[in-house]
């Protein structure tokens, strides 16, 4: 069996009540989608994550 390694890349800025993500892959970026209450009130948020040069 092959195991990989994980390692924290960046940190999406969350808090409070956080799940649900949603992970794409397309054209070398990683599109997250997740909910947070780090602003006061639940919000659904996206992030692209640039890793072709990683």
């Amino acid at each position: 069996m092959t195991r990989g390694r994980l390692r924290e890349l960046v940190a999406l800025p969350s808090g409070g009540d956080s799940s649900y993500p949603g992970l794409v892959w397309h054209d070398e970026r990683l599109h997250v989608s997740y909910y947070s209450s780090h602003e006061g009130r639940s919000c659904v948020y996206l992030a692209e994550v640039d890793l072709g040069s990683r």
